[in-house]
């Protein structure tokens, strides 16, 4: 046998007695590919959240709202007055889109006088922006051809004359927030905190394995608390994770030019909540792990298939729950949730504080994991320490 044909050999009995090697390899792949199918199962998105503003309050007026309900776009959740309280629930996050009846619609329909239905649209998210626009425009103008015809059917005009006399209704549309359809300013972004988050992994996840694996670690355990352990190895990557955050922001915002409306200061403190949170994750699965590689590949079982599963392109609404319930339990999701909320829609504090919460809330579960195996491998370590003297 050749020198080559041992090698080989070698190598491919090597990569199935690694039980790593062969997660990575087999598993791996068929776990992301079966979730991302799951979450793209619906196909596109549906039941977006719709305000209604009708201010006709005709037979015709609502005629258009069960057919925005009836389609599987939209799901209208609510139907108020003035377009100034559907402004407000879009600015709530608790609708995306807002249809406009305007008042007097069925009398300049039926008049022949131009006559038009406006939908305002949530363009934070371009995947909802996007749908919307166009679904919006086949049911305005499914229930306009409608109409149309029984008007023409009633007088007896079918030709072209009877089309001129009867217009129908028009569709106009106006999207917040990314009128122009950027994907500089909506993608950006996220790939920037999926970046972000990636690297902090990555970092964070060997801190303690390092020491493991040079056989330093029990020394460590016998010679100082959690918190001294906690402090020391999460304060220089907290450092550097802030210096990151600034310096991406800073280039993205100033040296690229993309138009953003929040504070940064804003931007600051929802940045630093989900430093803080990743770092409590990667410190957990640091201390549970017995190696650098086994670090790395929980890390990146949670890192790599996050941006597809935070919202952030592919809505949470458009999931299955179970997927959807994934991407919540995900820092990547508030953290870009927020970003959203400060720079792309200019909101303040108040809309940002859920998010601020829950990220400290995964920084509290993740600090109180790696406390729990610190107990653990504590006990473990003062028990070998005896038979280490006896030896």
């Amino acid at each position: 046998m050749s020198n080559l044909s041992r090698l080989f050999w070698e190598e491919w009995r090597r990569i199935f007695t690694n039980k790593t090697i062969v997660t990575v390899m087999f598993a791996v792949p068929v776990i992301y590919l079966t979730l991302f199918g799951f979450l793209y199962s619906e196909k596109k998105v549906t039941e977006i959240p719709t305000v209604v503003v009708d201010a006709d309050q005709t037979e015709l007026s609502r005629e258009l709202s069960r057919a925005f309900d009836a389609d599987q776009t939209f799901r209208v959740t609510h139907i108020v007055n003035t377009e100034t309280q559907a402004m407000d629930l879009i600015d709530q996050g608790k609708a995306a889109v807002a249809v406009i009846i305007p008042d007097h619609l069925e009398m300049d329909v039926k008049a022949g006088r131009d006559a038009s239905v406006l939908t305002v649209i949530d363009g934070s998210n371009m995947m909802i922006s996007n749908t919307a626009v166009r679904a919006a425009n086949t049911v305005t103008k499914t229930v306009s051809a409608g109409v149309t015809l029984k008007k023409l059917e009633a007088h007896g005009g079918w030709g072209e004359e009877g089309m001129k006399l009867y217009n129908g209704i028009d569709y106009r549309y106006r999207v917040l927030y990314n009128p122009t359809f950027s994907y500089m300013s909506f993608m950006v972004f996220g790939l920037a905190g999926t970046v972000m988050q990636q690297v902090l992994f990555l970092g964070i996840a060997l801190s303690v394995t390092q020491q493991k694996e040079a056989g330093t670690w029990r020394e460590t355990l016998a010679e100082n608390s959690f918190w001294a352990i906690a402090i020391s190895k999460l304060l220089p990557y907290f450092l550097v994770a802030t210096f990151n955050l600034v310096l991406t922001f800073a280039i993205l915002l100033k040296g690229f030019g993309i138009p953003y409306y929040g504070s940064t200061a804003h931007l600051l403190l929802i940045g630093t909540a989900f430093n803080l949170a990743v770092l409590a994750i990667g410190f957990a699965i640091s201390f549970y792990s017995k190696d650098q590689l086994q670090a790395t590949q929980a890390a990146m079982m949670i890192a790599v298939p996050s941006f597809m599963l935070s919202g952030y392109t592919w809505p949470l609404m458009s999931m299955p729950p179970v997927i959807a319930a994934i991407g919540k339990s995900l820092p990547l999701t508030y953290f870009l949730d927020g970003v959203r909320e400060v720079l792309t829609k200019g909101h303040g504090l108040s809309h940002i504080t859920y998010q601020v919460s829950v990220l400290l809330f995964m920084t509290l579960l993740g600090l109180f994991a790696a406390y729990l195996t610190y107990l653990v491998q504590s006990k473990k370590a003062a028990a070998a320490a005896p038979e280490t003297t006896n030896a």
